[in-house]
């Protein structure tokens, strides 16, 4: 079969045809030529996008067959092609005025207010194909007719369509993808991971339906199931490069690095190298320590796309465990330029600021990314703890009562934040009572505390509280 799905034959034939008009054109001769093979050709030229010679077939074909209907749905084609949408509607509606279950004549229609965006209007001539299309015909239609549902954001109504697709055709694996991304746009995971369990029941040798699954566990955060269900997509299908990508990535949040990185090494055998898949490989390495070895790869993912930030944020993380602050500010700079306001990025630039003593600058990252997200924990407590640093504890509890407002009153590391500016201004009453409430709702959080400030146990109060309400 050649790629479009015709035979080689028919290929060839058409490929003649090609040649013989061409050469006939530019001899400036006039030769006979067949009305189907004519329009074969038309349909040739408009596949490839040749629109210019679509048209010149079409005029020659039309003054050797000017009552042809089908040559005015041609024409009618080349006008969509051409983006002259409103010139060529009314020409198939009256074609339809003479052929009203003409398949080809609903769908070109179909498919020009889809383009327009009139998806209501796809969907009447869509759904009219459907009333007499054979069964092959069907298959298509269906998934035509979901895609119309998504354009509308209406999911409820293409999973529908999709489920009656796959009843009709199991085995279709477009439906199976589209209903996999539609059950999560409507946030329906588990909804997703139950049907496809039920369907592989059936229908075991489905790489798709395992693959789907596989995504379907991991949005979950199933991770162990979703590595499980790629591998049986992977023995199914071994040269399905997704399935490798999403396993190592599951990997990755199991925090198997060295599995992730065997894996993410066998998806460059089978699909051209991607700027991702260095950079995976870098933060994988980056995890299991080989910082050198890491950086090789954040280099090699910014030579294929040298605007891949999350390579350039990996590059300054490297620096940061080198404790070469200046070179990763320098990266994280670059990293800003192309995402101003990408969140880990500046975090990670004010804790590397911090570490430099320039704790002015360390809060205006900080500032600048709590305008965007008030509710970010980590930038909170960045902020209070660049204040206490510099031991400016009232201006750290009116931090606090600002970032009380934004976050939920749980929040017990900036409770215990907040227990060490009161005790540094020896509000001791206040300050007692709180460390009570917090040892009671998150233990080790004491502990944590302590790893920064050990001395707080030379108190007898806040010793003897830590000890009596120990679990």
């Amino acid at each position: 079969m050649h790629d479009d799905g015709r035979p080689h034959q028919e290929e060839d034939q058409i490929l003649a045809l090609a040649k013989a008009f061409e050469a006939m054109v530019e001899a400036g001769d006039s030769k006979f030529f067949d009305h189907d093979d004519l329009e074969m050709l038309i349909e040739h030229y408009l596949e490839r996008g040749s629109v210019r010679k679509a048209q010149q077939v079409h005029h020659f074909a039309s003054g050797l067959y000017p009552e042809s209907l089908s040559l005015q749905l041609r024409e009618a084609q080349i006008l969509a092609s051409n983006g002259k949408h409103v010139q060529a509607i009314p020409r198939l509606k009256n074609l339809l005025s003479f052929e009203p279950q003409n398949e080809e004549i609903h769908l070109t229609l179909a498919n020009i207010y889809s383009q327009m965006h009139e998806h209501t209007l796809a969907l009447q001539h869509f759904n009219a194909v459907l009333e007499f299309a054979d069964a092959e015909l069907k298959k298509d239609i269906y998934i035509d007719v979901a895609l119309e549902h998504e354009n509308m954001g209406e999911w409820k109504q293409a999973v529908r369509i999709l489920l009656k697709a796959l009843k009709e055709d199991p085995s279709n694996e477009t439906a199976l993808y589209e209903l996999a991304f539609c059950l999560d746009k409507e946030g329906r995971i588990q909804e997703a991971a139950e049907f496809y369990t039920q369907y592989l029941d059936d229908h075991p040798y489905s790489f798709a339906a395992w693959y789907n699954l596989g995504n379907a566990y991991q949005r979950l955060g199933k991770y162990k199931e979703s590595v499980d269900a790629y591998d049986f997509a992977i023995a199914i299908e071994d040269s399905f490069g997704p399935a490798y990508h999403q396993k190592a990535e599951a990997l990755t949040a199991l925090e198997r690095f060295g599995e992730a990185l065997e894996v993410h090494r066998e998806t460059l055998l089978i699909d051209a190298p991607q700027p991702s898949t260095f950079c995976y490989m870098g933060e994988c390495l980056e995890h299991l320590g080989n910082l050198d070895e890491a950086e090789q790869y954040y280099m090699q993912c910014l030579e294929l796309d040298a605007h891949f930030l999350e390579a350039h944020v990996g590059l300054g993380v490297l620096d940061d465990l080198r404790e070469d602050c200046n070179a990763a500010l320098e990266h994280f700079a670059q990293a800003l330029l192309l995402h101003p306001h990408h969140e880990d990025t500046l975090l990670m630039m004010a804790t590397v600021l911090k570490k430099l003593g320039r704790h002015e600058d360390a809060d205006t990252c900080l500032v600048q990314l709590l305008e965007r997200n008030p509710q970010h924990l980590e930038a909170w407590e960045e902020r209070v703890d660049n204040m206490q640093i510099l031991e400016a504890h009232q201006e750290a509890l009116n931090l606090l009562d600002n970032a009380f407002e934004h976050l939920p009153p749980a929040s017990t590391s900036l409770g215990y934040k907040q227990f060490v500016s009161l005790f540094a201004l020896r509000m001791d009453g206040e300050a007692l009572r709180l460390l009570d409430h917090l040892l009671l709702a998150d233990y080790d959080g004491m502990n944590r505390l302590l790893e920064t400030y050990p001395g707080l146990l030379d108190d007898p109060r806040v010793a003897s509280r830590y000890a009596r309400l120990k679990p």
